[in-house]
């Protein structure tokens, strides 16, 4: 494999093929690696949602809002943590459940979905990581 270059930085195949890399001779990056995808996927169903033509210009308002309490809550540095574990915190909870697909089932609640609408979900998810 060729090495990473700064050049290759911004296109998905050369950032995937790093992180595999990097994750093939350290596997110890795999919780690092496992949040950045995390958060890749966060942040592009938001982007999604945001960038629609039916967004209301108050859905916007409401995120750049957010945006801005959470920027503020990174910087946060009170505590043994700082500001890094109270963003995590967030996302990854110290009490997340052990079920599969916990993390999804947490955010699914969070958006207020229905019990059935989480099942949905997980049975997706299920289907959907077993396709080579």
């Amino acid at each position: 494999m060729a090495p990473f270059h700064d050049e290759d930085a911004m296109t998905s195949e050369s950032l995937t093929m790093a992180l595999l890399q990097k994750l093939m001779r350290d596997d110890s990056v795999a919780p690092i690696i496992h949040v950045l995808l995390r958060l890749t996927v966060e942040v592009e169903a938001l982007r999604e949602a945001l960038s629609s033509p039916d967004t209301p210009e108050s859905v916007r308002q409401r995120y750049r809002e957010a945006y801005e309490r959470v920027a503020v809550l990174s910087h946060n540095a009170a505590g043994s943590g700082g500001g890094t574990e109270k963003v995590l915190a967030k996302y990854f909870p110290r009490d997340t459940p052990a079920p599969e697909f916990a993390t999804e089932r947490m955010m699914m609640k969070r958006l207020g979905a229905t019990k059935e609408e989480v099942e949905a979900l997980c049975k997706k998810l299920d289907t959907v990581r077993q396709y080579t």
